[in-house]
């Protein structure tokens, strides 16, 4: 748009998904950033193939199993995601290939020794640095009682943290658990677009990550 390229240009966001965020809260708001922006959703749109020669992306209707072709002149891509080989191919993992795991003790059901968490973890929330945090603490302590032989009291309740940009100097902080239900930490409505959020985004997070 800053550089008069934005009215020749089309847009589109294909998701596998069946919309666009998974907690209404926060998607009702990004379905106005995304109207606002004027850009094509198109869900339950897998992608199957890249023709980088042709400029052409294959997508599958998960409804109908349709295959449609889509030309490009960029595309951002971000592809399917898994546990490693190691983990797929042993006894810890889970049917979908995840280090399978309690998701409330996070204590590894087959293996009582073993606790994941993390990116590998078979835990249903989403995968970010601030669900880890969340997490590491609970597995301590429950590591701890597993070795004295005592009740594993400690719980994860599904926390995650995803800061999805929307702009120049705009940001929504979702927060969230396992019932998809807002955790939020500030005492505002964090599903609104706000340049404090993309300030603790852009500046104190990355110091927190690094440094803390």
């Amino acid at each position: 748009r800053r550089s008069g390229v934005r009215e020749k240009s089309q847009v589109i966001f294909a998701s596998a998904q069946g919309s666009l965020f998974a907690v209404e809260k926060y998607r009702k708001t990004l379905e106005k950033v995304a109207e606002r922006k004027g850009i094509d959703l198109r869900f339950k749109h897998n992608l199957v193939e890249l023709k980088p020669d042709q400029k052409e992306a294959i997508f599958e209707d998960l409804d109908t199993h349709e295959r449609t072709t889509i030309p490009f002149d960029m595309i951002h891509v971000t592809p399917p995601m898994s546990a490693p080989d190691i983990i797929k191919s042993s006894p810890l993992a889970n049917a979908g290939g995840w280090m399978d795991v309690d998701k409330f003790t996070l204590q590894h059901p087959q293996f009582p020794n073993v606790f994941p968490i993390g990116d590998c973890s078979g835990l249903p929330t989403s995968k970010t640095g601030a669900a880890i945090r969340k997490q590491a603490p609970v597995l301590v302590k429950n590591l701890v009682s597993a070795i004295h032989g005592e009740p594993l009291k400690a719980k994860y309740d599904g926390y995650t943290s995803c800061p999805i940009v929307t702009g120049y100097g705009k940001l929504v902080l979702a927060e969230f658990d396992y019932e998809g239900k807002p955790q939020e930490t500030f005492p505002f409505d964090q599903s609104k677009e706000r340049l404090s959020m993309y300030l603790l985004k852009a500046y104190a997070l990355p110091r927190l990550y690094w440094d803390g």
